[in-house]
């Protein structure tokens, strides 16, 4: 294709710097075929290397306007870095340095009563995104400040980036909690009071408790006088807040996850943060909050799994979703998965403890680490608590574990180590890119099945196992492609769970075709076939 008479070449996000690849403009084309013929949903499936955030630039550029969402201000930064010249930024108050003291969210002339704050930053980023054309921003921020503050009206089009993660974002926007020290101070009243009386756990496992604790924290906040502006304004969040869940508690499709007895009798001095949590059973219902925000929707993802089920899970028709799927270029030879299996993780052991606490594995991941001796290497866990444990076990200067407040500083040091160290954790499947020498290797320490401990997923997977599978399969699938970024770089993963040979036989239409193809003697899958546009692809 000649690509100076590309019609759509003046809108392209690169001009000037990089000229479009013959598959962006493949998918750049039939992105706008798909909205010309009315679809409200397209879903592009596309692997690392196709190049998703110059597609999604472009085609905001080629709209009346556009929000595009991200998961992190970190992915937020990361498009600014190629797009600033086209894209406007605006992220919550706590961002923005105050010019006379801390941040915009803690203002001290708002609560002198001073609202003319003429150089306030965040107040000068808002007004330059309410009027330009592309805002970029993140989920969470879109969510409240656009739902609930109601700063922001529809677009035309509405991007939302690392959809594979879309369900996990919202539930985590629309669940709710109390904090017991928190209520405590604030407001008086200890929320496990029954328990701590010598109740039982059921005493406070139902609705009806919660509501009345909630009626009792909207009154308390009522009676009393706020100090100044700030807390007048909290304290109107507040009862909205507790008031909206008291409505979300009257049907039962929302669950509570309480801590254990034992939990809360052990915390005499309330410093051990437990809390209550109110969680939606499914988000279906939820996901229009922010979806309304656009008249078209484009979802991005280098893992999707299944469009119905997709569809299905975050409440779109299907029949008005049209899915495409273009598959990462890299070299099946440069990225093998090899199955070095231990056993099953999953379970624990006649003693109690969990079956993953094993001395085989360890020998297993220290056998790895040596045939890899002036390489970096990263090894993904499922909990923090297995991530200590293999640092502490193998006791080693050259294991480094991620996690918490200090995660972003050990990954950006583990990034620049020219030693050849091991970072490894459970928070590193995703968002972020170790191309090149950053890492060689990687270990799949045990599938990344989520808790049962917790309510709500137990519900989900009572009445949909699929929903269960894809839960773990979409987080392995997004570590694999951690460790390859380009055409010329390679890097081999290491499975040590044989229940991930369950998972591929069990649900293999869940895993795209770059996965499977990858896993040494598996049965090459049959092609996707290419999307028809009469029903909206796959």
């Amino acid at each position: 294709m000649d690509i100076n008479k590309w019609e759509n070449i003046r809108y392209w996000s690169f001009k000037g710097r990089y000229t479009p690849r013959p598959e962006q403009i493949r998918i750049i084309d039939e992105i706008v075929d798909a909205m010309d013929m009315g679809f409200k949903n397209i879903i592009l499936e596309a692997g690392t290397g196709i190049g998703k955030s110059a597609i999604a630039v472009t085609i905001a550029n080629m709209v009346r306007d556009s929000y595009i969402c991200t998961m992190t201000n970190q992915l937020q930064s990361q498009y600014l870095d190629d797009f600033a010249d086209k894209l406007t930024e605006i992220k919550g108050r706590s961002n923005y340095a105050c010019n006379y003291q801390g941040y915009c969210d803690d203002c001290q002339m708002e609560e002198d009563n001073e609202y003319k704050c003429n150089d306030c930053p965040y107040t000068w980023a808002l007004r330059r995104a309410l009027n330009s054309k592309n805002i970029i921003t993140n989920y969470d921020y879109l969510f409240y400040a656009g739902a609930y503050a109601g700063l922001f009206k529809p677009r035309q089009l509405l991007i939302l980036d690392e959809t594979h993660n879309f369900e996990k974002k919202i539930m985590n926007l629309v669940s709710s909690e109390l904090n017991r020290k928190t209520i405590i101070r604030r407001y008086g009243f200890d929320i496990f009071e029954p328990v701590k009386n010598g109740g039982t756990l059921k005493s406070i496992s139902e609705y009806g408790y919660w509501v009345n604790i909630l009626e009792k924290l909207i009154q308390t906040i009522k009676s009393k006088f706020p100090r100044n502006q700030k807390e007048a304004k909290r304290n109107e969040r507040a009862v909205i807040r507790y008031g909206l869940l008291i409505n979300q508690l009257t049907n039962d499709k929302w669950v509570i996850e309480l801590p254990t007895k034992k939990e809360i009798l052990a915390d005499k001095d309330y410093n051990t943060g437990l809390k209550v949590e109110f969680k939606p059973i499914m988000i279906k219902e939820y996901t229009n909050t922010l979806l309304n925000f656009g008249e078209t929707r484009l979802f991005l993802t280098g893992t999707l799994g299944n469009k119905e089920k997709f569809c299905n899970w975050i409440g779109i028709d299907p029949t008005e979703t049209y899915y495409i799927y273009q598959k990462s270029p890299f070299p099946v030879e440069h990225r093998p998965i090899l199955k070095e299996y231990v056993k099953s993780m999953s379970g624990f052991n006649p003693n109690h403890s969990p079956k993953w606490k094993d001395n085989k594995v360890l020998d297993k991941i220290v056998e790895i680490i040596h045939k890899h001796p002036y390489e970096k290497g990263v090894i993904h866990t499922s909990s923090n608590q297995q991530a200590w444990w293999i640092k502490k076990t193998l006791n080693s200067k050259k294991i480094w574990v991620a996690q918490g407040a200090s995660r972003e500083e050990t990954i950006n040091r583990f990034e620049k180590s020219r030693k050849p160290v091991i970072l490894v954790g459970a928070g590193i499947k995703d968002g972020v890119d170790f191309k090149g020498d950053k890492c060689r290797f990687q270990i799949m320490f045990k599938m990344p099945f989520p808790s049962l401990a917790s309510t709500q997923i137990n519900i989900r997977k009572h009445y949909d196992k699929v929903w269960y599978a894809y839960q773990t399969i979409m987080p392995l699938m997004q570590a694999y492609g951690r460790g390859i970024r380009d055409m010329d770089d390679h890097c081999v993963m290491y499975v040590l769970d044989s229940d991930f040979d369950r998972l591929v036989k069990n649900y293999k239409y869940l895993f795209n075709e770059y996965f499977l193809e990858a896993i040494k003697g598996n049965v090459k899958p049959k092609p996707v076939p290419k999307p028809v546009r009469v029903n909206g692809g796959k």
